[in-house]
C-alpha cells in the first residue's frame, strides 16, 4: 500500500493535473480578483489557446466584463504571477452559464436591476396600459425625469449617472470606455 501523500504527488505530476492546475488557482483567487457581486454572475470554466473561458449569467455581464477585460487580467496576473505564459486573453460567454447554475443550488434569474449600470430606482410599470400614444410618452417622460432627479454625475464628465457606476469605476459607464479603448487605439497607430 502507498501512502496518501505518495498517490498525491503521483497524481499532481499527472499531465492532466499539471493542466488544470492554473485553472484551479484562478477560480480560488476569482471572487477576490473581480468583487463578490460579480463572482456570483461569472465562473472561469477554461483555459484555451491562451484565453481564459469565463462563463457568464447574462450579455450585459459579458458585456461588462469584456469592457473590463484588460483590468481583470492585470489583476490577475498580479494575483498569480506564473499565470503570465498560459494566460494571455480573456473571453466571456454565456454558453455554458445554464449547466454550471444547474449543478449548484437554483438562484433567481438575474435581472437588469443587478447590471452596474441601471439606476438604482427602476421605474414602476403602471398595471393599466395607455389609453394613447401621447399618454404613453407622457408616462414614460415622467418615468425619465423620476429617475434622472435620483441619479448622481459623473466626476469626469458632469453627466447624469447611476451613483453605481460612479461607486464601481469612478466615473460614468461612457467615460470608463473611452478609457479603457483609448490606450488600446493609440497603441495600434504607433
Amino acid at each position: 500500500m502507498q501512502s496518501i501523500h505518495t498517490l498525491m504527488q503521483t497524481l499532481e505530476r499527472s499531465p492532466q493535473w499539471q493542466a488544470n492546475a492554473s485553472l484551479r488557482r484562478v477560480l480560488a483567487k476569482w471572487p477576490q480578483l473581480v468583487g463578490a457581486a460579480v463572482a456570483q454572475h461569472s465562473r472561469p470554466t477554461k483555459i484555451h489557446r491562451q484565453a481564459l473561458q469565463v462563463s457568464v449569467s447574462s450579455a450585459a455581464w459579458s458585456q461588462t466584463l469584456t469592457f473590463e477585460r484588460s483590468r481583470i487580467l492585470q489583476k490577475l496576473h498580479a494575483a498569480l504571477p506564473e499565470t503570465q505564459q498560459t494566460i494571455q486573453d480573456l473571453r466571456f460567454a454565456t454558453a455554458d452559464w445554464h449547466r454550471l447554475t444547474q449543478r449548484s443550488q437554483p438562484t433567481e434569474r438575474p435581472t437588469l436591476a443587478d447590471h452596474p449600470s441601471w439606476a438604482e430606482s427602476p421605474h414602476v410599470r403602471t398595471k393599466v396600459g395607455p389609453l394613447t400614444a401621447q399618454e404613453a410618452f407622457q408616462r414614460w417622460a415622467d418615468r425619465k425625469r423620476t429617475q434622472l432627479a435620483s441619479q448622481g454625475h459623473c466626476p469626469h464628465c458632469g453627466s447624469p449617472c447611476p451613483a453605481s457606476e460612479v461607486g464601481r469605476w469612478g466615473m460614468c459607464a461612457v467615460c470608463i470606455a473611452h478609457q479603457w479603448y483609448r490606450p488600446q487605439t493609440q497603441n495600434r497607430h504607433s
